[in-house]
């Protein structure tokens, strides 16, 4: 790899942050018997690593072979401006432990539908594949099973990941979409492009980029890479042609029937396209792809079937952390009249004209939670009047629910908890706002006689 030492036996080697990657990359180093410290603002529980304050002089440590970058550090930390000043080099978690890799490996990235994909595509290769792996920025880190002997690896990859990895040599790369995000970070959408790009290995005609009609057509098409380029989408001669009157998916090595592929909703079917592309790609045999496709479980937290309760239907979208996320579920959905729809939480910085554009479409009820509030009140209430509710947080709001649907003002057959914000202002992350959700659920079909 172009930023590795030919040996890290016994090189220092500096890892800047120590969450999960960073643990992740300390046990490798560990493993391969480099003499690792831990650079974090406290030292990690039950760690035996030699620990340094984020306030570290590198010059102090020299010489130092590499540094590991955790993806949540800011690019403007003050480690890093001294590893630029003295020319030492920075990769990521992932670079790190693709040195050490030597199975086959298919990376995904956008802005939604990675988690999915990447799962999805694990799971229909898994007969070709026996043993192959998910991870990255979903599961295990990647270096916490870089070393094993597994056939092919399935890497969630993330723009604050990718922006600091190198070549990662990926044998297939998924872009599946492109919308305003993190841009507190990337500061503009061009920035966040690039970001995302470098998952491509794009002068090598050996590997096969799967992406988006809509992505390819925008954007990628006018950089002319010379790898291989397979396009999903709803037009007539994409490689994956996907047909939703049908159900079906057709690429040029067979016509898939996704009519008991159980998730629901269009976008279900551009992750089950992408997956099928970049499955075929790395070898799997379509009769293989067409039965596991009907078996897939999908993930907790999005688009979850979370019971019934009053004779409607729930669904916990908790994943959905940004707009983009919320309206690519919604917008196909075929019940908006009878949906209630809870929004909120701590809102990112992206364009609010698409959420006007949906609400307008014609959405039933929304309950709006959290900071939030405080910025898109204004916009749902003069489309919805008296069909917004908002609340503290979703306890309050599950009790207002509950009012409206048991005094008959509200008449809806489904909730869908699909807040389209970061969690953080009321949670810990995605997972735990979801888990209370389905608590919330499960308590009130209790009540229930």
């Amino acid at each position: 790899m172009k930023n590795f030492p030919t040996s890290l036996l016994g090189q220092r080697v500096v890892v800047l942050g120590g969450g999960v990657s960073g643990t992740a990359a300390l046990r490798l180093l560990k493993e391969r018997q480099a003499n690792a410290v831990l650079c974090n603002s406290q030292p990690v529980p039950d760690s035996d690593v030699p620990f340094v304050g984020e306030d570290v002089i590198l010059a102090d440590l020299l010489p130092i072979a590499l540094i590991v970058k955790s993806p949540g550090i800011s690019p403007s930390h003050s480690v890093l401006s001294q590893a630029s000043s003295l020319a030492i080099p920075v990769v990521s978690e992932v670079e790190l432990a693709r040195a050490f890799y030597s199975g086959k490996l298919i990376g995904v990235t956008g802005t939604d539908g990675k988690s999915t994909t990447t799962s999805l595509s694990t799971h229909l290769v898994s007969s070709d594949f026996p043993g192959a792996t998910a991870g990255g920025n979903i599961g295990l880190a990647f270096s916490d099973f870089c070393l094993k002997p597994i056939p092919l690896a399935v890497l969630e990859l993330s723009s604050y990941q990718l922006e600091d990895s190198g070549p990662l040599e990926l044998n297939v790369s998924v872009i599946l979409n492109l919308a305003s995000d993190h841009l507190e970070r990337h500061k503009n959408l061009d920035n966040y492009f690039a970001a995302k790009t470098r998952i491509v290995d794009s002068s090598n005609s050996q590997h096969t980029l799967v992406t988006s009609s809509k992505l390819y057509r925008e954007r990628i098409q006018k950089l002319g890479w010379s790898c291989k380029i397979l396009v999903f989408g709803r037009e007539v001669g994409n490689d994956a042609f996907i047909s939703e009157e049908d159900r079906t998916i057709k690429t040029a090595k067979s016509v898939y029937d996704a009519k008991n592929f159980p998730l629901p909703g269009g976008h279900n079917l551009d992750n089950l396209a992408a997956s099928i592309l970049a499955a075929e790609a790395i070898g799997a045999k379509p009769e293989n792809i067409q039965t596991l496709l009907g078996t897939f479980k999908g993930l907790p937290h999005r688009f979850q079937n979370a019971g019934k309760a009053a004779g409607i239907s729930f669904i916990n979208d908790s994943k959905s952390t940004n707009l983009h996320s919320m309206l690519a579920g919604l917008n196909t959905w075929k019940d908006k009249k009878g949906t209630f729809l809870i929004l909120g939480g701590r809102p990112k910085a992206e364009p609010l004209e698409p959420l006007r554009d949906f609400l307008n479409s014609g959405i039933g009820w929304v309950l709006l939670i959290g900071e939030a509030r405080a910025t898109w009140e204004s916009i749902i209430s003069p489309i919805l009047g008296s069909h917004l509710i908002t609340a503290n947080n979703l306890e309050e709001g599950f009790a207002e629910i509950k009012t409206a649907v048991r005094s008959g003002r509200a008449r809806v057959s489904s909730v869908i908890f699909s807040p389209a914000c970061a969690s953080f202002d009321l949670y810990k992350n995605f997972e735990e706002r979801g888990e209370h959700f389905l608590r919330l659920v499960s308590d009130w079909s209790k009540e229930e006689p």
